[in-house]
C-alpha cells in the first residue's frame, strides 16, 4: 500500500474528529463563561435541559437504543425455521440496525404472492425474536423485492404485538397485526383472492423518516407482468441506504436500494453509474460494475444496487458502511476500512447523503492495511 493510502482514514473517521473539536470549542467557550458569568451557567446545568448530561437519567426517561448489530440480525434470519431461513451471504439482502428499529431488505426470485408470504412470516419471525434479545427495538421493517430490485411489499412490526408462531402462521394474521403495510399495484393484482387489503395503516418507512417507495397503481400490461410485482422501468430503492455519512448503513446486509431510499420511475428518468469496490489491499482483489438507478440515487444507493453484501448502519451522518462482501473495518489493523471517492475525490459527506449524476465514477477502496 502507498504511502498515500496510509495516510487515509475511513470515512468514519473524519466525522467522529469533527465532532469532537466542536465539542472541545464548546466546553472552552463554556469555561469561559463560566468564569464570568458567576451563578448564570450554574443555573443553567441545573436544568432540565441538561439533566441527562450532568447525571445519570433515570431509566424511566432514558432514550432507548437497541443494542443489538447487524450480526445479530443476520444471525437470527439463518436461524428462522424451515424455508425461511436466510444466509448472511445471500445475495442481495440489507440489514440495518438504527435507533429503536431493525430494517431488512431482500429480494425474492419468486411469484409475488410467495413474496408476500415469505416476507410476511421472516418478518414476524424477526419481530418475535428481537422482542426477545432487545426490549428497546420498537419496530422491525421488512421490505420485499424482486429479482429486478423493484420493491413488492413493506411491512412494519411492533415486536411487542407480533403474532405468535410466525413460522405457522399466514400472512393475512401477520399483516393484521401490522402497524402497517403497503404492496405494489401490480404484486396486488397478481393475488388470487387475497384476504387482505393492498394497504393498511402508516407507511412503513425508511430509516431517514422517508416512506418506503411503493408503486401503488397497477402499471403491467399482462399477467406475466404483474406476477412478478413490477412494471418494466421501474427500480426499487433501499432501507439501508437512507442514511452513509459518518460513522447502513446497513446493519450488516446488502441492499437493493429501497432501504437506501430509492424511487420508481421510467426509463428517462434513470441514470448510469460505474461502481468499483476494491479490496486488493487485504487480498480480496477488485470488481467493477455498471448500474442504472432513479435520478437522485445517492452513493450509497449504487453500492446495493450491485447486490454485494454490504453491512451498515445509520448515523446522525448518514449511513456508514462497515463491511462489504464480508471484508469488515478493523480486520486489517485498529484503523482499516472502507472509503469512497466519486470522480477521483473523496466527498466530505455520507454515502447516503452523496447525491449522484449521470456517468459518476465510484471507488470504494479498503485502506490502512496492516500486515
Amino acid at each position: 500500500m502507498t504511502a498515500t493510502d496510509q495516510g487515509r482514514a475511513p470515512h468514519w473517521i473524519r466525522p467522529a474528529l469533527a465532532a469532537l473539536a466542536v465539542l472541545l470549542i464548546v466546553v472552552g467557550v463554556g469555561g469561559a463563561i463560566a468564569l464570568g458569568a458567576g451563578d448564570g451557567l450554574a443555573g443553567l446545568l441545573g436544568s432540565d435541559l441538561f439533566q441527562t448530561v450532568a447525571e445519570e437519567p433515570a431509566e424511566d426517561d432514558a432514550a432507548l437504543t437497541a443494542t443489538v448489530t447487524v450480526d445479530d440480525v443476520q444471525g437470527a434470519l439463518a436461524e428462522l425455521p424451515g424455508d425461511l431461513a436466510i444466509s448472511p451471504d445471500a445475495t442481495g439482502i440489507t440489514c440495518v440496525v438504527d435507533g429503536d428499529g431493525i430494517w431488512v431488505e431482500y429480494p425474492e426470485a419468486t411469484d409475488a404472492s410467495a413474496v408476500i408470504d415469505l416476507a410476511a412470516r421472516r418478518a414476524a419471525g424477526l419481530a418475535q425474536w428481537a422482542a426477545q434479545a432487545d426490549p428497546a427495538i420498537s419496530q422491525v421493517t421488512w421490505i420485499a423485492e424482486d429479482a429486478g430490485q423493484t420493491a413488492l411489499f413493506a411491512l412494519a412490526l411492533d415486536p411487542a404485538a407480533v403474532v405468535s408462531d410466525a413460522a405457522d402462521a399466514s400472512a393475512a394474521d401477520i399483516l393484521a397485526a401490522a402497524t402497517g403495510y403497503r404492496i405494489a399495484g401490480d404484486a396486488y393484482a397478481s393475488l388470487d383472492d387475497p384476504a387482505f387489503e393492498q394497504e393498511a395503516g402508516a407507511a412503513p418507512s425508511l430509516p431517514d423518516g422517508s416512506e418506503v417507495p411503493i408503486e401503488l397503481a397497477q402499471t403491467a400490461t399482462d399477467g406475466a407482468d404483474a406476477a412478478q410485482g413490477g412494471a418494466s422501468g421501474s427500480t426499487g430503492g433501499g432501507a439501508a441506504g437512507a442514511a452513509q455519512g459518518g460513522p447502513t448503513g446497513t446493519a450488516s446486509g446488502t441492499t437493493s436500494g429501497t432501504t437506501s431510499g430509492t424511487t420508481s420511475g421510467t426509463t428517462a428518468d434513470l441514470i448510469t453509474v460505474s461502481i468499483t469496490v476494491d479490496g486488493s489491499a487485504a487480498g480480496a482483489g477488485a470488481s467493477s460494475a455498471t448500474v442504472s438507478l432513479a435520478a437522485g440515487s445517492t452513493v450509497y444507493d449504487a453500492l446495493a444496487k450491485t447486490g454485494i453484501s454490504i453491512s451498515a448502519s445509520g448515523s446522525a451522518y448518514g449511513m456508514y458502511v462497515s463491511a462489504i462482501g464480508g471484508l469488515a473495518e478493523r480486520q486489517h489493523g485498529p484503523m482499516s476500512g472502507w472509503i469512497f471517492s466519486v470522480n477521483g475525490v473523496e466527498p466530505s459527506v455520507a454515502c447516503s447523503a452523496y447525491t449522484l449524476s449521470a456517468g459518476d465514477s465510484i471507488v470504494w477502496t479498503y485502506v490502512n492495511v496492516e500486515e
